[in-house]
C-alpha cells in the first residue's frame, strides 16, 4: 500500500477508515477495556481479600511488567509474521484471561494462591495488550506517513471509548452479577465484536513488513535508514529511554490510585467519580486525534509539552474537594493521557523512518511498559508506608518535568528531512505555476 503524505490531505483516512476501525475496536476491548476496569475492582479485593493497596494494583503492575518483558520478542513477531497474526492471538489469549476471573477464590485455584492467581492472570492480559499495541502501531505506522499520527489518534480513540463505558458498564454489571463474572461478561466483546471485524476487515498483507521480500517485489534498504546498532548507540535513543519510563510511571501511578484516593480518602461519592472517569475519558478521545495533529505538525516539542501538561493535572489532585475541582483536574488528566498513547509510535517514526519501526517501537514500548507497571506499584507503597499519597504525588510532578525536558531535546531527524523536502517541492511547484 503506498505511503500518503500530507499533500493528499485526509484522503488516506479516508480510504482506510475500516481498518482504522478494526484497530480500534481491538484497542477498546483488548487494552482499553482491561486497564480501566482495574481501578474499579480494587475496592473489591481489598474487602474480600484483605489486601493492602500495593497487593491490590499488583494485577495491573504484572500486566505492564510482563509486557514489558515480552515487548521485544512481540516487535520481532510483528516483523516476521505481520501485525495480523499477532492481533488474533493476543486476542485469543486477552479473551481467555478475562474469562479466567471466574476461577479465583479466596483459597487459590489449583494449589496456586489467589495472589498469585491474581497476578498470573494480569500477566496473561498484559501479554494480550501488548500485543495488540504494538501490532496496532506497527500496521498504522507503516500504512500512513503525513497522517501517521492522526490515524493513530483515531484508532487509539477506542482505548478513551473504554475508559467512558467501563466505569458505568463493570459497575452494573457487577451489581447484578458479581465483580468476577462482570469481567468475563466483557470478554464477550472480544469474542463477537473485535476479533471478527478484524478478520474480516484486516487482509493478510495489510501491514506487512517493508522489510520481508516478496514473490514480486525484493526491497532494498533506503539508504537513510537506521539500523538497530546505530538507533541504540544514537543521542535521541538515551533521551527517549530515559524519559519514557519516567512519563510513564507518572500516568498509570494517577491512572490506578485516582478511584481510591477520591472515593475512599477525600469521601466523594462513587458515582460522582465515575461520572468524572467517563467525562475524562471522553476528552482523552478527542485529545487523541487533537494531539495526533499536533505531533504531526511539531513532533517532539509537542509531545514535551503533553508531559508537562500531565505534571500540570497531578499539582491539581491536591486542591480536590468536589466536583468542580475534581473535574478540572480529570478533565486536563484526559487531555494529557490522550497526548501520551500517540508518543511512542510518533517520536519512533519522526526521529528513524519506517525500516525496522516494528522493533523500534518494540524497545520503546518495553521501557515505556516498566514505568507503567512501577508507577501503580509504588503509589500503593507510599499510601501503605505514609497513608497518604502526598510524596507520591510530589514525586510524579518532578518526574513530568523531568520526562519533558529530555523530549524536548529530542531530534526528530526523519519528521525534519520529510518536512523539508515537502516544503522545497512545494517551493518548487509554485515557482513553476508563477512560470
Amino acid at each position: 500500500m503506498a505511503l500518503a503524505s500530507n499533500e493528499e490531505g485526509m484522503q488516506d483516512i479516508k480510504d482506510n477508515w475500516r481498518i482504522i476501525l478494526a484497530a480500534g475496536l481491538c484497542l477498546f476491548f483488548m487494552f482499553g477495556v482491561p486497564t480501566f476496569m482495574f481501578p474499579w475492582i480494587y475496592r473489591e479485593v481489598i474487602a474480600e481479600f484483605d489486601w493492602s493497596r500495593a497487593q491490590a494494583t499488583d494485577v495491573i503492575s504484572v500486566k505492564f511488567l510482563v509486557g514489558a518483558l515480552c515487548a521485544i520478542l512481540i516487535g520481532w513477531a510483528v516483523d516476521k509474521f505481520g501485525p495480523r497474526k499477532i492481533t488474533i492471538l493476543a486476542c485469543l489469549i486477552g479473551g481467555s484471561a478475562m474469562l479466567s476471573f471466574t476461577l479465583l477464590t479466596p483459597a487459590g485455584v489449583a494449589g496456586i494462591s489467589a495472589h498469585n492467581f491474581y497476578m498470573m492472570l494480569g500477566g496473561f492480559l498484559g501479554l494480550s495488550s501488548l500485543g495488540i499495541m504494538i501490532s496496532t502501531k506497527t500496521l498504522l505506522g507503516r500504512m500512513f506517513e503525513g497522517n501517521m499520527g492522526t490515524a493513530l489518534g483515531l484508532a487509539l480513540v477506542g482505548t478513551s471509548l473504554a475508559g467512558a463505558a467501563t466505569p458505568f458498564l463493570f459497575g452494573f454489571l457487577k451489581d447484578a452479577y458479581g465483580w468476577r463474572e462482570a469481567i468475563a461478561i466483557l470478554s464477550m466483546g472480544i469474542w463477537f465484536v473485535a476479533l471478527p471485524f478484524y478478520i474480516f476487515s484486516v487482509r493478510e498483507e495489510i501491514g506487512g513488513s517493508v522489510e520481508k521480500a516478496t514473490s514480486l517485489k525484493t526491497t532494498t534498504k533506503p539508504d537513510d535508514a537506521v539500523s538497530i546498532n546505530d538507533f541504540l548507540k544514537g543521542r535521541n535513543f538515551w533521551l527517549i529511554v530515559i524519559g519514557l519510563p519516567l512519563i510513564a510511571m507518572v500516568d498509570m501511578g494517577v491512572a490506578q490510585h485516582y478511584v481510591l484516593y477520591m472515593s475512599n480518602d477525600l469521601g466523594l461519592d462513587i458515582t460522582m467519580v465515575r461520572t468524572g472517569a467517563t467525562i475524562m475519558a471522553i476528552i482523552a478521545a478527542a485529545a487523541k486525534v487533537g494531539f495526533g495533529r499536533l505531533y504531526d505538525k511539531t513532533s517532539t516539542k509537542g509531545i514535551a509539552f503533553t508531559y508537562i501538561l500531565l505534571g500540570f493535572a497531578v499539582l491539581l489532585l491536591f486542591p480536590v474537594e468536589g466536583f468542580v475541582s475534581m473535574m478540572v483536574c480529570l478533565a486536563i488528566k484526559g487531555t494529557a493521557h490522550g497526548g501520551l498513547v500517540v508518543d511512542v509510535p510518533v517520536a519512533t517514526k519522526h526521529c528513524y523512518g519506517a525500516w525496522g519501526i516494528g522493533k523500534k517501537i518494540a524497545i520503546f514500548t518495553m521501557v515505556y511498559g516498566f514505568g507503567l507497571s512501577g508507577g501503580p506499584r509504588f503509589m500503593g507503597m507510599i499510601y501503605d508506608t505514609y497513608g497518604s499519597y502526598t510524596y507520591g504525588f510530589i514525586t510524579l510532578i518532578c518526574l513530568s518535568i523531568i520526562a519533558a525536558i529530555l523530549m524536548y531535546f529530542v531530534k526528530p531527524d526523519y519528521w525534519l528531512k520529510t518536512k523539508a523536502g515537502n516544503e522545497l517541492r512545494s517551493n518548487e511547484a509554485t515557482q513553476a505555476l508563477k512560470a
